[in-house]
């Protein structure tokens, strides 16, 4: 690894294990691990807070389960802060301005090798009813199941917060409002192959609805 590498991961090191310590805090209510497959699959779970993706973590913590998972990442940031966030959760960050050839890529090959892949399908618009169709496009050409993940609350810390506050307004905030989440893995979805050839992007906005159904339980808007 390169020195700049390093130097980079003990930056990640030094802001996301505190928040790691501060999840840990949270009791978790997890509910529907039944529903998990067995193989690859994608896991698109709504986006809640700051502390979802250790929660995420946690619930996919269970006996005999070694597979290693792997983040799509829609992040606005200087190139060095996208690498910290990569150096430490390891994945892809797409562009809204983009193709993300390499993302793509990156997340079908890892799924190829009988590994989950986490994608928030809401991107950057959470709790707004919007859902993109980056994770029906990658169940399509993966073959792979989408499995919605539900997580009832969650809080955000304002964007201009520090890095070094970060960790304590966090916790704060969650022993507040949020001392107890819930995340509740629904019935996965399996993708209609031979429709997505048949009908293409029709398709994929069919499969983002089913999505939505599951993680909201109501119609929701399809961009992308």
């Amino acid at each position: 690894m390169k020195a700049t590498d390093l130097f980079l991961k003990l930056i990640g090191l030094l802001l996301f294990l505190p928040m790691e310590c501060i999840a840990s805090f949270i009791r978790l209510d997890v509910r529907g691990r039944e529903h998990m497959p067995e193989g690859a699959y994608l896991l698109c779970p709504t986006h809640k807070g700051d502390l979802d993706g250790y929660f995420i973590r946690r619930a996919l913590r269970r006996p005999g389960s070694g597979k290693p998972n792997r983040y799509i990442f829609r992040l606005k940031a200087r190139p060095w802060v996208q690498r910290v966030f990569l150096l430490y959760w390891g994945g892809w960050i797409v562009d809204a301005s983009g193709p993300n050839v390499a993302a793509l890529h990156g997340a079908l090959n890892w799924l190829d090798r009988e590994n989950p892949v986490t994608i928030f399908p809401e991107g950057l618009e959470h709790d707004q009813g919007v859902l993109h169709l980056g994770a029906a496009l990658l169940a399509c050409r993966s073959g792979r199941p989408i499995l919605p993940l539900r997580i009832d609350r969650g809080v955000f810390v304002k964007e201009e917060t520090p890095f070094y506050a970060l960790p304590f307004l966090t916790l704060l905030n969650y022993l507040r409002e949020a001392p107890r989440v819930t995340l509740a893995f629904c019935e996965p979805l399996q993708p209609d192959l031979e429709r997505y050839h048949r009908e293409g992007r029709r398709y994929l906005q069919v499969l983002s609805r089913e999505l939505g159904w599951r993680l909201f339980g109501r119609e929701v808007e399809i961009v992308g």
